[in-house]
């Protein structure tokens, strides 16, 4: 954390980067490293190879698209993320940077970067990006504590995940002194509905199957699924409802974002390390929350992805 703080105090231009189809904390901890920088006087700009979930606007993350900036950045910074190719069209560029940070806590990296802070046991990337800030000459604003909040709060499950720590409750204290709006914050993050979520509920009911009796659900969008429904398939709150059945374990969501690719979201409810299964296929991510891409078909693809998750729930 300390070399980063001197990179940040001795360079004025940063590119900064999340991984592909964004969460709260990718965006959370880019945004408030953002608009810290922006404080401190230096240049930054976001990048991210995705949209941003309409829930997550609140955020007012505001993207670059000059790919040029990339390359005369003095830094890059990968944020929420430890694997280059997780950041889609724009890996080559970030490889191409000058001096590469990344600040993540999820496992399985796959990139030599020249500085790291990296943390598997944070909850979140926003814990990591928080007290780095702290040690910054400069005050926080209601805006950096809301992202940060967000980044926090969401990775935690709104501090009802297992991997919640007295940290992340300290940390949050912190931030609500900054007076954000709370209630605007929550209810965008874990209330909010578009208009077609009762379509979408149906057609996840209908497309999910259960194996192993009931331990594992298997939820598949395929390519016209994801296209009637993307804004919802790419926010992750969507699939909640089958979170706490009883008698399940793993939750497999796989949708087809483009023809022949299959993104893959593993959840566990209590004792199984998904990221054991993610890691098979090149993925990671954490214990009970991880992901990985698929090319190929889906019923070759459905196969592998169960006897994994068999392997996984006979070790029990």
């Amino acid at each position: 954390m300390k070399e980063i703080i001197e990179i940040i105090k001795k360079y004025n231009t940063f590119a900064l980067f999340c991984h592909v189809n964004p969460d709260a904390d990718a965006l959370g901890s880019m945004n408030a490293l953002n608009l810290s920088l922006k404080k401190l006087n230096k240049k930054a700009y976001m990048y991210c190879d995705g949209i941003i979930p309409s829930n997550l606007k609140f955020l007012n993350v505001e993207l670059e698209e000059n790919e040029k900036k990339i390359l005369n950045a003095d830094v890059c910074i990968l944020l929420d993320c430890n694997t280059v190719n997780r950041i889609g069209k724009y890996g080559d560029l970030f490889k191409q940077g000058k001096i590469k940070v990344c600040i993540d806590h999820h496992q399985q990296g796959d990139y030599p970067f020249d500085y790291n802070l990296v943390d598997y046991s944070s909850p979140s990337t926003c814990d990591l990006i928080y007290p780095l800030l702290k040690e910054l000459d400069f005050v926080l604003n209601c805006q950096i504590a809301l992202n940060l909040y967000a980044g926090i709060s969401s990775d935690t499950g709104c501090f009802k995940f297992s991997n919640t720590t007295a940290v992340s409750h300290k940390n949050t204290y912190e931030l609500l002194n900054y007076n954000f709006d709370l209630i605007e914050a929550n209810y965008n993050m874990f209330s909010y509905k578009q208009d077609n979520f009762l379509d979408f509920y149906k057609t996840a009911i209908k497309k999910t199957k259960s194996y192993f009796n009931n331990d594992v659900f298997v939820t598949h969008f395929n390519l016209k699924d994801y296209k009637k429904f993307k804004d919802i398939c790419d926010n992750s709150i969507g699939f909640q409802i089958f979170d706490g059945i009883d008698g399940n374990e793993i939750r497999v969501k796989v949708i087809e974002r483009k023809k022949g690719v299959l993104s893959v979201a593993f959840r566990s409810n209590k004792f199984v390390d998904v990221c054991k299964i993610a890691k098979v296929f090149g993925g990671g991510g954490h214990i009970n929350a991880s992901g990985c891409e698929i090319v190929g078909r889906y019923k070759t693809a459905l196969q592998k992805i169960l006897n994994e998750c068999k392997k996984e729930l006979e070790k029990k």
